[in-house]
Formats: structure tokens, C-alpha cells, sequence
């Protein structure tokens, strides 16, 4: 972006032509000092602009009216400055040519295209175009075409093209040498107009592109020989490119001229659309920025705001601004673009409008896959091409600091528990010398990011104390003979703080008691001790044990491999042969099986 020196704009006034112009007439020098300023101009606004809008006789008194304007440049001779306004098109300085002034021409739908009359406007075929000159910026003016439906609400939309034509000739020099101004794509985006071909020449910029501020993007263009593409269908987009020069750039060989087109744009009943473009004078340099700060045009800083308990979650989005001042000489919009970790580019959607303070919100999106260092960069374009790198922001993740914890087993056991922790690879921590961890569990320890510190994640290990078993003891459980009296196992909990729960159960039925039995039967112990937050739960089955009766002839027997009939367990089920200890009748008599 470089520093403009003055800028230029023009409005382009209609001056109708004929096919076949005579020579153009002999003009008087269109480079004037300081004290002679045409008095027919008058400056716009307050730049160093002037413009004139005067009769031209092309075909008739009267038909047309065009508008010229001057620049005044500030030039060195012989060590000081002098005040000279340059011409942009030929004859701007006075009223005899058919190229004096810029020319623009409109046609709706198939109509026939008409020249605009730049001074009173004019209406075709139901809709009215008219032009203003404003100041764009400080140092810049806007051309400014509207163009009106006439229609009422229950009118046709219609189509409507224009465009302009002008015969350059910069000063006194109407071999005035172009070239385009395109940006890093290659779209062209405006005409270099050189007073002579030399890097120090002065010149005029025209810019139509897109991305321009004040601009209406254009959708054809063409330079070349100055007597082409000049009768007003042609103006509005119907261009012969087979013309003279067509396109040739940095030549003086040639008489030149340019022009620029909006084609099919819709206008609905009652509405009304604007088309416009600026020209400056001087360097314009969308694709080669200098620094916007060396400039003293464009400042900013800019913050990640602090969301407490968030700021260390990496998968949440985090708020930034950047604010500051910025201006632009025609008051050209500039735009933030921003990327995280290395991610894709992302434009802040609002420009930063010439002259004012912004201050823009965004919000970055970090990647939780980068353990090391996260970033924030930041870039200024003024929307045409190349960018000017600004300082962005960064931020260490701590999860790049080594972080373990000794191996060891640690087991509830109602003692402190010591851990001993190692940072960096550099510094030992040891825990619990205090009297932490004495409880079973999980305890996180851990390095946290700290928002002032420009620290950002989480770094944790988990220092872990196991719970202890639970323990019990339950006496011998030994046969009995059945007195009438409970039976039952007497349990000790001798590890562990849960409920005790004993339950009997009567084996070969579904009654489960919860005291000791007092009848006879084969009984099985279940021993159940809850968990609690520093032991584990505790289960266990003990038994069988009896309790039998008196009745005679109940034998103890010794099992063996002889087949001595059918066995039946006490509840009737029939067996091959016992195989668990309990009560059986075989041949008619109880035996008892340990």
C-alpha cells in the first residue's frame, strides 16, 4: 500500500460524438501554475481537486455537456514547490473538442444507447441517469452515476447497461502511456495513465475492480487508440477489439483513450441503482503494501479475552479483539484476516473504515492436537491482493512440560500417602508428607495455563490410592444335633468398615434366613460385607453344616464304587450315588454323608 502523494477523480460528462470527427483543434496548454486556475473551476470539497462543467459543441449547440477536471500537483523547481494542475482528458481546458471531458452513455433493455447529459441528466425509455462529483476521503473524489425506474410498483423491471469513454491527455501530453493495474490473480482492477513514460512522471490511476472502495466493479474494459469504442453503444459494452493500440501498454506511439462498462444490471419499478468509480493520481499499489504502521495510518492491539474456567479448555472457542485507528487517503476500506494454529485464513467480515477507531470481535478456534505452542496471526490487506504480516499472539500449552509421577503401589492402609512428582525432568515434588492422601482414591495434580502468563491447557497425572480388601473370619461350622436351639456362624469383620450382612440358606430350597436356624437341615453360610469409599466390597459362602435329628437307625457310611441300589436325597431326588455331603435314604434307612 503505498503513500499517495495527491489523488485525482473525474466525473465523466457525456459529449456527443461523431462518426466522423474532424482533426482535433489546437488546445491551449493544459498545465497551469498556482495563480492560474481556470476560474470556471471549482474545487471539491476540501481536496486539491477542481472541476468544470461546461457545453462542449460536438454535434450541436447545446446537445451535450461534459465534465473536466484538474489536479493540483505539487512539483519541485529548483529547490522549491510549485502548484501545477494537470489535465486528465483532452480539451479540459476549454469547450472546442469532441474528447473534452469524460464521457458516459446508458441504454435500457434493446433500446437504442444515448449519451449522457452529465449536467441535467437524462431520461430514455422510462428511466432518468444523472451524475455527481463528491469527495472520496480526504484527498480523492467519487463518480457517482444514478439511474432511476420510472416505472411505478406495477412497472416491468428493466435491464440497463453504461459506461464510460475518454480521451486521456495527461497535461499538455495526449499520448498519455497506459497499463493496467492488476492484483496477485491477475484481475485487472484499474489504467495507469502516465503523463510520459519515466518512473517519476506524474499519473493518474482509474480504478474500476472490484475491491475498491467507493467502486462499482466494472464488467469490460479496453484501452487504446483515443477514436475508438466512442459512439454510445459501443460505450455501454459493445466493444471492437480489432481497434488500433488495442490493449498495447507504456507506449507514447499513440493517441490514447480507455474505457470502462456495467453490463445487464436490473433496476425494479420506483428503484434506483448507483454505479461509480474513482480516479487518483499517483501511485496506487494494492498488491505491494508497505507497512500499514510505518505509514502512521494504521495502528491496532490486540487481546485473547481471559473466560476463567474455560480459558484452559482447548475444544471451547475463545474470544479475541483487535482495536486501533486507521485512515487511507481516499478513504480506501482495509480488512483483518486472522489464523489459529496454522489453520485457514479467516477475514473479519467488517471493514475497517478510513478515518475512524475499530475495534473488531473474533473468535479463535485453538487445535488441541498441538501440545507445544499455540498462535494467533494476523494480517492487513486493503482487500486487492498481497498482505502486510502483523504480530499476532502465542501461547505455551503446558502439556509440554514433562509431568510424571514415580511408580509405586499405593493401597488405603489409614497412613499418609507419598508420591513423589517430577517436573521438567528437573524438580521433585513429594505429597502427602503432610498428611494428604491418607484416603482411597483418585487426587488429580497437575500444571494449569495461566491467561497472564500467556500459559494455556492442562498437564495432569493422577496420583491414585487403591482401596484396601475387606476381611473376615468365620468360625468352624460343624454338624449339630438338633436341640431345638439356633445354629448358626459366628463372623468377624476384621478389615473393612462396611454393613455385615450373614444370610443361611437352606439347601435344596429356596428359604433363605437371616437368623440362625433352629430346625433340622443342610445349611449353607453367605457372609456379604458392603463397600465403602476405602475397602472393597467382601462376599463369601461357607459351609455345608447340619443340623440332624435323633431318629434311630441314622448311620454314618462310608461311601464306595458298589452299585447297592437307588439313593434318594432327603427331599426326594433320586441319585446314582451321593455326591455332596448331606442326608440321603437308601434301602429304607437315613444315612448322613460328610
Amino acid at each position: 500500500m503505498k503513500k499517495l502523494t495527491f489523488l485525482l477523480a473525474a466525473l465523466m460528462a457525456c459529449v456527443a460524438l461523431q462518426a466522423n470527427a474532424q482533426q482535433k483543434a489546437p488546445m491551449r496548454s493544459a498545465i497551469f501554475d498556482d495563480s492560474n486556475l481556470p476560474s470556471e473551476y471549482v474545487q471539491i470539497g476540501e481536496t486539491s481537486l477542481y472541476y468544470n462543467i461546461s457545453e462542449r459543441y460536438a454535434a450541436g449547440a447545446g446537445s451535450q455537456y461534459g465534465i473536466s477536471i484538474l489536479g493540483k500537483i505539487v512539483e519541485m523547481e529548483d529547490g522549491e514547490e510549485v502548484n501545477h494542475y494537470y489535465s486528465s482528458t483532452y480539451e479540459s481546458g476549454g469547450v472546442y473538442g469532441p474528447g473534452a471531458g469524460f464521457i458516459a452513455a446508458f441504454k435500457v433493455d434493446n433500446n437504442s444507447a444515448h449519451y449522457l447529459n452529465a449536467k441535467y441528466g437524462s431520461t430514455y425509455n422510462g428511466v432518468t441517469m444523472t451524475a455527481r462529483v463528491e469527495a472520496q476521503g480526504s484527498v480523492a473524489a467519487r463518480i457517482v452515476y444514478s439511474l432511476t425506474n420510472n416505472n411505478n410498483t406495477d412497472g416491468d423491471t428493466v435491464t440497463v447497461s453504461a459506461g464510460v469513454w475518454g480521451d486521456i491527455m495527461i497535461g499538455d501530453n495526449d499520448n498519455a502511456p497506459l497499463s493496467k493495474l492488476t492484483s496477485s490473480t491477475g484481475y485487472a482492477y484499474g489504467i495507469k495513465m502516465k503523463y510520459r513514460n519515466t518512473d517519476d512522471s506524474p499519473l493518474l490511476c482509474a480504478l474500476f475492480g472490484e475491491g475498491v472502495t467507493g467502486v462499482t466493479a466494472r464488467d469490460d474494459y479496453w484501452f487504446g487508440y483515443y477514436r475508438s469504442n466512442y459512439s454510445a453503444n459501443a460505450i455501454c459494452g459493445n466493444y471492437d477489439t480489432s481497434i488500433s493500440y488495442y490493449m498495447v501498454e507504456n507506449s507514447n506511439a499513440y493517441d490514447s483513450g480507455l474505457g470502462f462498462c456495467w453490463k445487464d444490471r436490473k433496476i425494479a419499478p420506483g428503484e434506483t441503482i448507483e454505479l461509480s468509480y474513482v480516479i487518483s493520481v499517483g501511485e496506487v499499489e494494492f498488491d505491494e503494501p508497505d507497512d500499514p504502521i510505518g505509514q502512521d495510518i494504521f495502528t491496532y492491539q490486540v487481546e485473547a479475552l481471559n473466560i476463567g474456567e474455560d480459558w484452559n479448555n482447548l475444544n471451547v472457542e475463545h474470544p479475541a479483539h483487535i482495536w486501533g485507528h486507521y485512515e487511507h487517503p481516499y478513504g480506501q476500506e482495509a480488512y483483518i484476516e486472522y489464523s489459529v494454529d496454522g489453520g485457514e485464513w479467516t477475514r473479519i467480515e467488517t471493514p475497517l473504515t478510513s478515518g475512524e477507531d475499530y475495534d473488531l470481535p473474533f473468535m479463535m478456534e485453538f487445535n488441541s492436537d498441538i501440545t507445544d505452542i499455540h498462535t494467533l496471526d494476523l494480517r492487513f490487506t486493503l482487500g486487492m491482493g498481497n498482505y502486510t504480516d502483523l504480530d499476532g499472539l502465542e501461547w505455551e500449552d503446558v502439556r509440554s512440560i514433562d509431568l510424571s509421577v514415580a511408580p509405586g503401589e499405593h493401597v488405603y492402609n489409614g497412613e499418609p500417602q507419598i508420591f513423589n512428582v517430577t517436573v521438567g525432568g528437573v524438580i521433585d515434588y513429594t505429597l502427602g508428607e503432610n498428611g494428604e492422601y491418607i484416603n482411597a482414591g483418585e487426587y488429580p495434580w497437575g500444571i494449569y495455563g495461566v491467561y497472564e502468563m500467556n500459559t494455556i491447557g492442562v498437564n495432569e497425572v493422577i496420583l491414585f490410592v487403591d482401596k484396601a480388601a475387606s476381611a473376615v473370619t468365620v468360625d468352624p461350622l460343624e454338624d449339630v444335633e438338633w436341640d431345638g436351639n439356633p445354629h448358626g456362624a459366628n463372623v468377624t469383620v476384621i478389615a473393612g468398615d462396611g454393613e455385615l450382612t450373614v444370610t443361611y440358606i437352606k439347601v435344596g430350597t429356596d428359604i433363605v434366613l437371616t437368623e440362625a436356624p433352629t430346625e433340622e437341615g443342610v445349611y449353607m453360610v453367605v457372609v456379604n460385607v458392603a463397600a465403602t469409599n476405602n475397602y472393597y466390597g467382601y462376599e463369601n459362602s461357607y459351609g455345608p453344616y447340619e443340623i440332624y435329628g435323633t431318629t434311630t437307625g441314622v448311620e454314618e457310611l462310608t461311601i464306595n464304587t458298589e452299585d447297592n441300589g437307588a439313593w434318594y436325597t432327603i427331599d426326594g431326588r433320586r441319585v446314582v450315588a451321593p455326591a455332596q455331603p448331606g442326608l440321603y435314604i437308601h434301602n429304607g434307612k437315613k444315612y448322613i454323608v460328610k
